[in-house]
């Protein structure tokens, strides 16, 4: 907790203590809070900040006044609590406790969208992120079932009967291809056959 504050008021002015340690209410010129006044003692009131608030306790000899009859010790709160010091009649002594003022409640924090989806898709469920098209993407189509021989199209197969599928086109067979005559394999021989003979024959008619 932090500490709290004390609003001093005398007959010569007024303070605030910061409540971090105790002060003291005399006539000495070393007191905290100067009151110089006959009935006052040098030290006067020892002003005691605590968890609970602020104590004020008599330490002269003539004491200190309150609501007309004298007292030991007062509890200081948020009110003003009005001492006399010294006697019914003496100075007055207005000590009020500053207590702060509680905070406001926090607003509850907006559930986060993209966190809730992602528990959601991780749950089974499909999040609405998953649902709905993104921005600028046209909604695709279903597929349209495929188109049955025999069946108008976009009738249903009856009840009980399981739907057909189309059969598959047939492949076609590769064309034969045709071998050439047995002859045209002996023609490089018999080209081969000719111009040796005339390699030859020329070779005879230079000798």
């Amino acid at each position: 907790m932090p500490p709290v504050a004390l609003r001093v008021s005398t007959p010569a002015g007024e303070l605030t203590l910061p409540g971090d340690h105790p002060a003291v209410v005399g006539r000495s010129g070393d007191a905290d809070v100067v009151v110089n006044h006959p009935k006052v003692s040098r030290r006067h009131v020892a002003l005691e900040p605590s968890p609970e608030g602020w104590v004020a306790r008599d330490l002269s000899t003539n004491g200190i006044w309150h609501d007309g009859q004298r007292v030991g010790a007062v509890r200081v709160s948020g009110d003003v609590t009005r001492l006399r010091l010294g006697g019914a009649d003496g100075p007055e002594l207005a000590l009020t406790a500053l207590v702060p003022a509680a905070a406001p409640p926090a607003a509850p924090a907006e559930p986060d969208l993209d966190e809730l989806e992602t528990r959601l898709a991780l749950g089974g469920v499909p999040s609405p992120a998953a649902q709905r098209p993104g921005r600028g993407s046209a909604p695709v189509p279903p597929a349209a079932p495929a188109a049955v021989p025999g069946r108008p199209a976009g009738a249903q197969p009856p009840a009980g009967m399981p739907a057909q599928r189309p059969a598959p086109a047939p492949t076609p067979a590769p064309s034969a291809r045709r071998r050439p005559p047995r002859w045209l394999s002996t023609v490089p021989t018999l080209i081969w056959l000719f111009a040796a003979a005339f390699a030859i024959g020329a070779l005879v008619a230079l000798s």
